[in-house]
């Protein structure tokens, strides 16, 4: 069950836009930053799995369905091998990174809060009290729901670009356009 708090009862809070009371917290701007850099520890790593593992596996599959006589080349049938091949790497290298991204949104939540030794504590040492005190589940929490929410974002974003692609590269054709 959710409960409000007496707070937002209140009409004044309620009254006003729940980004500007957020905003309220921060008493310095560069707090909207805090995180930053754990965002580009998690995000390289997860770009480095996912692209060259999403080319390999579209790769694969579609050399197997040419090797096996299945191979249409319809745009429906790019599409899906790039959505299938997008949404399994994508989810393998979100459930990877976990880890990191649960640091990072430890470091960023506690950019609004008031200022103590945790809020200012490096990455490491957050993971490390994650560790410690939730053990090897607290740093993949989340890792689940990551892993599918990233399939699905994946192979729906790169399955739809490459239909368009390649239905743009046969309308070229078709007309002997160029460019």
């Amino acid at each position: 069950m959710v409960q409000k708090s007496s707070s937002s009862t209140t009409s004044t809070s309620s009254s006003k836009p729940a980004t500007l009371l957020a905003l309220r917290k921060f008493t310095h701007p560069s707090q909207l930053f805090k995180g930053y850099t754990a965002l580009v520890a998690r995000n390289l790593p997860f770009t480095a799995m996912h692209f060259p593992t999403f080319e390999h596996l579209k790769t694969t599959i579609l050399e197997y369905r040419k090797s096996h006589g299945k191979y249409s080349g319809s745009t429906l049938e790019k599409g899906t091998v790039t959505a299938l091949s997008a949404g399994m790497a994508g989810s393998g290298a979100a459930v990877l990174t976990t880890p990191i991204d649960v640091v990072k949104t430890r470091i960023m939540l506690s950019a609004g809060s008031k200022p103590s030794a945790s809020a200012s504590a490096s990455a490491l040492t957050i993971g490390k009290e994650i560790f410690r005190s939730e053990g090897i589940k607290g740093l993949f929490r989340g890792g689940a729901l990551r892993g599918v929410w990233t399939a699905l974002g994946s192979g729906l974003y790169l399955g739809v670009y490459e239909s368009g692609r390649n239905h743009l590269e046969i309308r070229r054709q078709k007309t002997g356009t160029e460019g």
